[in-house]
C-alpha cells in the first residue's frame, strides 16, 4: 500500500480517507521505511496528521536512517504537529542512526522555536551523537549565537566534551567573538584540552582570530587574579 505514503506526501486528504476505509495499513513503509505519518509531519499536514493518529498510526516508527514523524516535524519547524505527536508520547529523545535527536535536528536547522517545544517537553539537552557532540557543542561550532543562548538557558553541561576532548568553548574558538563570551560567562573552562593538545586558545591562534585571542587571554588573566 505505498500509495498511502505517496497521498500523505502530496497532502491528499481524500485518497489518505478512502486507503484506509479499503484497508491500508496504516503503519507500511516504502522502501526508505517511511510511513505515511513520517510523510505527513514532514509536509506539515496536521489535519493528515490528526487522522492517522486516529487511525493507529504508530508514533515513534522510524524509517532507515533512524528518523521518526517527530524528528520529521522539528528539522521542518512544524510546531503544530510536533506538538501533537509528542501529546501522543512520541519519545522526544530517540537518536537517529547517527546518534542525533529532534533537538539536535531542530538546532541545526535553526529552529529556535522548535528547540524551546521540546526543552519543555523534557529533551535531554546534553544528549551527544554519534560523534560524541551535543547540541551545544554544534551550535557553537556553527556560530549560532542564538541557539547557543537558548540551550544555555536550560543549563547544560557547558564543559562536556566529545570523544577528541572538544568542548563548546573550543568549537566555537574560530568564530563569533559573542558566543565566546557568552560559554566563558556560563562556565566554560578556558584551559580544557583536547587529546591532541589543542585549546580555545590554541584553535584562535591557529585561525588567526585576533578578537578571540584577546577574549581568551583576557579571560585567563582574570581567572589567574
Amino acid at each position: 500500500m505505498e500509495d498511502l505514503v505517496m497521498a500523505a506526501l502530496a497532502g491528499d486528504d481524500a485518497a489518505i480517507e478512502r486507503l484506509l476505509k479499503a484497508g491500508a495499513d496504516v503503519n507500511h513503509a516504502d522502501a526508505n521505511g517511511w510511513t505515511a505519518l513520517m510523510g505527513a509531519a514532514g509536509r506539515s499536514h496536521l489535519d493528515m496528521v490528526d487522522r492517522l493518529l486516529g487511525a493507529g498510526a504508530d508514533v515513534n516508527r522510524f524509517d532507515n536512517k533512524g528518523m521518526t514523524a517527530l524528528m520529521r516535524a522539528a528539522e521542518g519547524g512544524h510546531l503544530a504537529i510536533a506538538d501533537r505527536l509528542l501529546l501522543s508520547r512520541a519519545n522526544v529523545d530517540h537518536a537517529d542512526a547517527k546518534g542525533k535527536t529532534a533537538l539536535m535536528r531542530a538546532a541545526e536547522s535553526r529552529r529556535e522555536e522548535m528547540v524551546d517545544h521540546l526543552l519543555k517537553a523534557g529533551a535531554n539537552v546534553d544528549h551527544a551523537d554519534g560523534r560524541g557532540k551535543t547540541a551545544l557543542m554544534r551550535a557553537a561550532l556553527g556560530g549560532d549565537g542564538a541557539m547557543v543562548e537558548r540551550l544555555l538557558k536550560t543549563r547544560p553541561d557547558v564543559n562536556r566534551a566529545d570523544g577528541n576532548g572538544w568542548t563548546a568553548l573550543i568549537c566555537a574558538a574560530a568564530g563569533d567573538v559573542a558566543v565566546i563570551d557568552r560559554l566563558i560567562a556560563a562556565g566554560a573552562e578556558i584551559d580544557r584540552t583536547t587529546k591532541d593538545g589543542l585549546t580555545a586558545l590554541k584553535r584562535a591562534s591557529a585561525a588567526g582570530h585576533a578578537a578571540a585571542v584577546q577574549r581568551l587571554e583576557a579571560a585567563r588573566s582574570g581567572k589567574r587574579a
